[in-house]
């Protein structure tokens, strides 16, 4: 498993999309036409994304605004910052 480094301020591709649906969050990437459904805290995550919050920063946010055990919220957010590196959504 990769790691996730939290030390680095995330910024996103700015080809990708970010639609709102009626209740649902898309991000689109036109460039591989795909479209990936983001949930509530996935969409937090996206906007908290801004090339100058760490990956820390952002954990930090998310712990004030969700009660999850600090460890399982790490992890997600790795998982969830990695999967959008893979994706070239971020960088």
């Amino acid at each position: 498993m990769n790691m996730t480094d939290f030390s680095r301020c995330y910024r996103k591709n700015s080809q990708i999309i970010t639609k709102q649906l009626g209740e649902e969050s898309y991000l689109i990437d036109p460039y591989r036409r795909a479209l990936i459904k983001l949930n509530p805290v996935a969409l937090d995550i996206w906007q908290l994304i801004d090339g100058t919050r760490s990956g820390s920063e952002i954990l930090e946010v998310l712990k004030m605004e969700f009660e999850v055990k600090e460890d399982i919220l790490k992890s997600d957010l790795g998982s969830f910052l990695r999967e959008l590196v893979k994706r070239e959504i971020i960088s």
